[in-house]
Parts: C-alpha cells; sequence; structure tokens
C-alpha cells in the first residue's frame, strides 16, 4: 500500500504527454515532426504510443514489452514513421528495458529528448539499464531523469503532507469567456490526478476565481463553472465525488492588482488545494481548505461578463 502511494506522488511529478489523453490520435511522422515514443505503467496495466520504423520495430517492442512487464496488460498505439534515425529502433526497446527495474515508471523520447519518472528502491539495479539507453541515442541526447526513493520510516500520511505542501503541477487555463479546458491543461490535472489517487483519505479544493471585471454574480457563475469543469474532469477519471469542494470565489481573493491587464490575467485562475482534513465549505472569507496554497497552479480564461456561466 505505501509502495503505491509512493508511485502516486512520483507521477504527480511533471512528465509532460502533451495531450489529455494518452492514446490519442497524433498526427503521422514527417520530416519536420520529431518521432516520438512513450511508455507509462501504472495499476497493472503498460500503454504504449510510438512512431514505429517498420512490422519489424513493432513487433520487436512488443516481445520487449511482455518480456519486461510479464504480469501487466498492455495497450499499444503505433504510427508508422517511414524515415526514421537510425537510432530510433533500439533507442525505443532499451527504454523499455530500462524502465523494467522501476515501479510505476513513465518514460518518453521526443527526437533525441528522454524524460524518465519512477519509483526506485535504493538497490535498485538501475544504472544498467539507463547506460545501454545512453548508448543507443546521440552523443548530444538530452535526459531529464527524476526517480523518488522511499524513505526508511515515513508514514504515508507524512509522505502525503509533504508532497501537497510542494508539489506544483502547473497551469490550468480555459477558453476565452468559457468553460472549455485547454489541451495544456491536462498534464497538471494528470499531476493532481496522481496525487489524489495515492493519497486517498485527502480532500481537494477547486476554487474558480475570474477578474473584477463585469457583473459579480455573473463572475461567481463563471468562477463556479469552470471549478466544476475541473471536478468532473478529476471524478471521471476516478477520483471519488465526495472528496472534491467545488467553489466559485468570482473576483472575491485577487492575488494580483484588477487595474492592470497582467493584474488581471492572475487573477483568472484555477487553484486546487489538496489536505488531509475533512472538507470546509467555502464562506465567502479567504480561508479555504488548506495544505497547499498554489495561485500559480492556474491562469487563464476570461473572469468579464460571460457569454453563459
Amino acid at each position: 500500500m505505501f509502495l503505491t502511494l509512493v508511485a502516486g506522488v512520483a507521477w504527480s511529478l511533471a512528465l509532460p504527454t502533451g495531450s489529455s489523453e494518452f492514446l490519442d490520435e497524433k498526427p503521422a511522422y514527417s520530416a519536420s515532426v520529431a518521432p516520438e515514443f512513450e511508455i507509462l505503467a501504472r495499476r497493472g496495466t503498460v500503454t504504449l504510443t510510438a512512431h514505429t520504423q517498420s512490422a519489424r520495430h513493432e513487433k520487436r517492442l512488443k516481445r520487449v514489452v511482455s518480456e519486461s512487464f510479464p504480469d501487466h496488460s498492455v495497450q499499444f498505439a503505433f504510427r508508422p514513421l517511414g524515415v526514421a534515425p537510425d537510432w530510433w529502433e533500439n533507442a525505443t526497446t532499451e527504454l523499455i528495458t530500462a524502465l523494467a527495474e522501476v515501479d510505476s515508471p513513465g518514460g518518453k523520447i521526443h527526437g533525441s529528448s528522454v524524460r524518465i519518472r519512477g519509483v526506485v528502491m535504493h538497490d535498485s539495479p538501475m544504472e544498467p539499464g539507463l547506460n545501454s539507453l545512453r548508448q543507443a541515442l546521440p552523443d548530444t541526447a538530452d535526459f531529464d531523469i527524476r526517480f523518488l526513493e522511499p524513505q526508511a520510516g515515513v508514514t504515508a500520511r507524512a509522505l502525503c503532507e509533504r508532497q501537497f505542501a510542494t508539489i506544483d503541477p502547473g497551469a490550468v487555463k480555459f477558453e476565452e469567456s468559457g468553460t472549455d479546458l485547454r489541451e495544456s491543461a491536462f498534464p497538471a490535472l494528470d499531476r493532481i490526478i496522481a496525487l489524489a489517487d495515492a493519497c486517498r483519505d485527502s480532500t481537494v479544493s477547486i476554487t474558480g476565481h475570474t477578474d473584477s471585471s463585469g457583473n459579480e454574480e455573473w463572475n461567481r457563475q463563471l468562477s463556479h463553472a469552470r471549478a466544476e469543469t475541473v471536478a468532473r474532469y478529476l471524478g471521471d477519471r476516478g477520483i471519488d465525488r465526495e472528496r472534491l469542494v467545488v467553489i466559485g470565489a468570482g473576483s472575491s481573493l485577487p492575488v494580483a492588482d484588477n487595474a492592470t491587464r497582467y493584474g488581471r490575467s492572475l487573477n483568472r485562475r484555477i487553484e486546487i488545494r489538496l489536505s488531509s482534513k475533512d472538507p470546509v465549505p467555502y464562506s465567502g472569507d479567504v480561508s479555504l481548505t488548506s495544505s497547499i496554497s498554489n495561485s500559480s497552479v492556474a491562469l487563464g480564461g476570461t473572469g468579464g461578463l460571460p457569454r453563459a456561466p
């Protein structure tokens, strides 16, 4: 159970995917687009999406995944490359092999840039696999590798509260004057989901804010509708709705000067807070359910008079 929690904390670390769903359709590879490969292993399922060079490459990927993650179900989404760097096939298979020694791993190759996340124990035999991956890639490859190593004696509650205090998932933005999430919001929300899923006794408070433009009643309705959109996204992906507190604060809690355009952009935001405490209903005062406060969690949307709340 503790390892599952640690894995969720690791998943809350940034691993950009660029889409709201892992298996969203992506355009076929062209010379102007860097090839991509991504593998995620979570809850007994491996999901793999990849630009591939040939049927032989796809067959090899399937074989290496089955050997590296024998107890997982697997979902594949292949995109034929047509043209690929000569190192591409070996690099993709070496990444799979390297991640076999990591708990709840995630890895992505975009061009020659590599991003890896996961949980490792202090005695995990990681280095040989990582060295083989480095050798398969060009000398100019860029690596971003972040592992979480559980510390002896740390309780699950303490680990959750520690992560609550430090997580900065990224911005949650909306389309102008509306309640539709922008594509850039999904990676941030997915990191919140990972942590909330691991820390299952926590409360998630979602507060929508606007700037002071327009009618305040409309502002409150718009801010609440946006917070509801975020709550719906979290709930659809497995977070118990009873754990979600939705708040529409309108323009009542600014973090910047509404007299300037830049200040108004900072005030249009969604704040997401995780807490190990019971939810506290919003009263119109400044105090909200606490544990983390990320005013930088979300910038975006429009707080003026909306076309529809």
